[in-house]
């Protein structure tokens, strides 16, 4: 059992009266935890408060928790754990402080020295750069579950960053949040509270998207909190970076044509600087999808013709919602004059802000072009942040309307590749 496991404790049988006992250990040297002081506090105040949550569950709250060290253990890891609501056994003995600073303190404490901890190590003068890094470093060299202390450490370390960032646009303060793994959460006062331990276990299981979203989410929460009217609109949507299971969405496809990599349509607030995902489930209500097609069709965009090695390409862009009039007809019959007056056209949403376009006919007589348009979208996708990447597929759109998707098996096979950590452009290393 790791000292950084977060789901195993040792759960004792239950007392003549009911009343139970948790035992964490700690095996490490004093020196050990003292080298890790941030991280050792958050984790051992995590394995307490999931604790507790075990002695409610199995004992009615009756019970007790230690926390088992093999040496006698620094006075800031009494403290945590004291505050928490354990006691620390060691050398015979319990160590406890009753009269500890508050958890939510030393919360606050500990994960800005942790931060600034990574900051430094990476060598960069913030957190959104450091923020940057890890999440590259996570998904070039995924970090297996077996590797108990590197995985807690790296979901602990994404958190961390993530709550820098979101305290540098507005208060926020570390509390207990039981109900999840990592059980801790970012209170942002009226506007409620964001878990960042769910978006860091996203990432770390190989999900796509990243911590950084959590800004954006703050934003929103507090427009929502001031009661201000957002406008209902639809927005294209990696399906795997998208909280399916709580809000409005539909298919962009029907199911017959669908893949795991094309969008899908979520139905949200746009409160100008940030984006509000009003809970839900499933599809829209039919009023409710009616006022967001017509607030899109009150968007104006860029409408610009690019010259490619092999035909023409319509560009559409100057709006946050530019990828997204692939589902406002008139804009399509624009785009469709614009490349020649074509009835079908091959459309790629790479990223936020960004409508690629071009006619299906000669794509389909000229495999270059067709080649030179996918690898087009796949470029603009893998350039973007993870935030605003929306998908690498090509949507057939027949009479101005998604119909289906492009089979390419040179695509498919790159797609594949990056999923598997590999660069399909990537030098072949010499022998």
């Amino acid at each position: 059992m790791s000292w950084a496991d977060l789901d195993k404790v040792q759960v004792g049988k239950p007392r003549a009266d009911g009343s139970g006992m948790v035992v964490i250990r700690d095996e490490r040297t004093t020196s050990a935890i003292l080298e890790t002081r941030p991280l050792s506090t958050l984790i051992a105040t995590s394995r307490v408060i999931r604790s507790r949550a075990a002695i409610a569950r199995l004992h009615d709250g009756r019970g007790t928790i230690v926390y088992h060290c093999s040496e006698i253990p620094p006075s800031f890891l009494v403290d945590a754990v004291s505050a928490a609501g354990g006691v620390v056994f060691a050398a015979g003995r319990e160590h406890v402080n009753r009269t500890a600073l508050a958890t939510t303190v030393q919360l606050d404490g500990a994960f800005v020295d942790l931060a600034t901890s990574v900051r430094r190590r990476f060598k960069v003068s913030n957190a959104g750069d450091a923020l940057d890094v890890l999440e590259h470093q996570l998904r070039r060299r995924p970090i297996g579950k077996d590797d108990v202390v590197a995985w807690w450490t790296a979901m602990v370390e994404l958190a961390a960053l993530a709550g820098e960032l979101v305290r540098a646009d507005r208060p926020a303060r570390w509390i207990e949040a039981p109900d999840q793994r990592l059980p801790l959460g970012l209170d942002l006062g009226a506007a409620g509270t964001i878990v960042p331990g769910a978006m860091a276990q996203t990432l770390l299981e190989g999900g796509v998207g990243s911590m950084r979203s959590l800004v954006q989410l703050t934003q929103a929460a507090a427009w929502v909190a001031t009661g201000a009217a957002g406008r209902s609109l639809p927005m294209l949507c990696n399906r795997h970076a998208t909280p399916l299971d709580r809000i409005h969405w539909s298919p962009l496809l029907t199911e017959q044509v669908d893949s795991p990599d094309v969008p899908v349509i979520a139905w949200v607030e746009d409160h100008d600087s940030a984006i509000h995902w009003p809970r839900g489930s499933g599809e829209p209500p039919p009023e409710l999808r009616i006022r967001a097609l017509a607030n899109l069709g009150q968007i104006e965009v860029e409408l610009a013709p690019m010259k490619m090695p092999f035909g023409t390409m319509a560009v559409v862009s100057g709006d946050f919602f530019a990828a997204e009039m692939l589902l406002h007809p008139p804009t399509m019959r624009r785009i469709a004059a614009a490349i020649g007056g074509t009835q079908t056209m091959l459309v790629g949403t790479p990223a936020r802000g960004y409508l690629f376009a071009v006619d299906a006919l000669i794509a389909e007589l000229d495999d270059d072009f067709l080649q030179a348009f996918l690898l087009t979208i796949e470029g603009a996708y893998q350039e973007a942040t993870e935030c605003d990447r929306i998908s690498t597929e090509a949507i057939v759109c027949f009479d101005n309307r998604p119909l289906g998707r492009v089979h390419s098996s040179v695509m498919d096979a790159r797609r594949a590749l990056r999923k598997a950590g590999v660069d399909p452009d990537a030098a072949e290393p010499d022998n």
